[in-house]
């Protein structure tokens, strides 16, 4: 009992630095995300999604270094599940969203498009290769074209009001304070790296500990608790927003979050640890991330999410977890 006492403190330890260490490395960039997004908006925005897919990497990394790959390999796959599933949807309970076509036309069905081609990679064979990590990662280049390509076209005013709109995700992105007073700078950009890097690690280990005590497989717990954990500072942001009316500008960093953990952060755990892939991931994980995924599309494509369909997805999360547990947990299940 106690030992289970000491790893709930420890997890809630764990997950308030990364909070803390998101928020302040994103605080902290405010100021550059201003500066990039003036000059080269392009660039701004990929910058953005590398800081908000931040945690989700590092926990990919860490689970790799400690040997434990199959728990990063299960977070990365689940924070994309949670983010249409909990992070969406919930967003869109608290206040009905309207969806400019943009994000559609670009971010939405590129994101769809990727899902099914890191599924139909992993699942042709039955293994995630470096040569698959490697598509992966090459796949980015044209998303970061055709982000360059459409937002060059932006008049100046347009741009500046975009640039804002940046950076303004970033003050928002794991804020667990009413108001922000984090001061900004390289010191505080270090100070939340190192402050992500250990909770990381405490979480990892937590993790590993939960493992051993339930006798669940890692890509489950990996899957579940492993992808809860580095989506918070989103989760923040995004309630955040939706409170002050603005939540379609998580939603667009959302969905670029997205993009960057199925091609980057995979595409990383694929180059330094190939793994096959088990039966249960699929005929169980990848239908439902290609399923959530197809849903959110046909919903957005509408130009707006109501609340009764951000609760069809947040149903939809629910009913993944409840799937994984079921199938993972069956005798002689992975």
């Amino acid at each position: 009992m106690l030992f289970l006492l000491l790893n709930v403190v420890l997890f809630i330890v764990s997950v308030y630095l990364i909070m803390v260490g998101a928020d302040w490395i994103t605080d902290s960039s405010v100021h550059l995300a201003r500066r990039i997004g003036t000059s080269n908006l392009a660039f701004g925005l990929i910058v953005i999604s590398l800081l908000l897919s931040l945690p989700e990497l590092v926990i990919a990394i860490s689970s790799i270094a400690i040997g434990h790959a199959a728990l990063g390999f299960g977070a990365s796959l689940g924070s994309v599940i949670v983010n249409i599933g909990l992070i969406i949807g919930i967003s869109a309970m608290i206040r009905p969203m309207r969806i400019p076509r943009i994000m559609v036309t670009r971010d939405m069905i590129f994101m769809t498009i990727v899902s099914i081609v890191v599924v139909a990679l992993a699942l042709e064979d039955r293994n995630i290769s470096r040569g698959d990590g490697l598509v992966f990662m090459l796949l980015f280049i044209p998303y970061v074209i055709n982000v360059y390509e459409q937002e060059k076209n932006l008049t100046t005013i347009e741009k500046r009001e975009k640039t804002e709109r940046m950076t303004e995700t970033l003050k928002r992105h794991g804020d667990y304070k009413t108001i922000s007073h984090t001061p900004r700078g390289l010191t505080y950009f270090i100070l939340g790296l190192i402050m992500l890097l250990i909770g990381s690690e405490i979480f990892l280990r937590i993790l590993l500990n939960t493992v051993t005590y339930m006798g669940f497989p890692e890509i489950l717990i990996g899957i579940t608790l492993g992808a809860l954990g580095p989506s918070i500072p989103n989760f923040a942001a995004a309630l955040g927003a939706a409170r002050k009316g603005v939540e379609e500008l998580v939603i667009s960093e959302t969905i670029g979050s997205n993009i960057f953990t199925l091609l980057i952060t995979l595409g990383i755990i694929a180059i330094l640890n190939p793994m096959d892939i088990d039966e249960n991931t699929a005929w169980v994980s990848a239908p439902a991330l290609l399923t959530i995924t197809f849903t959110l599309l046909i919903i957005m494509i509408k130009g707006h999410i109501k609340r009764w369909e951000g609760m069809l997805l947040v149903l939809m999360y629910i009913a993944t977890i409840i799937a994984e547990f079921i199938f993972r947990s069956a005798p002689g299940a992975a």
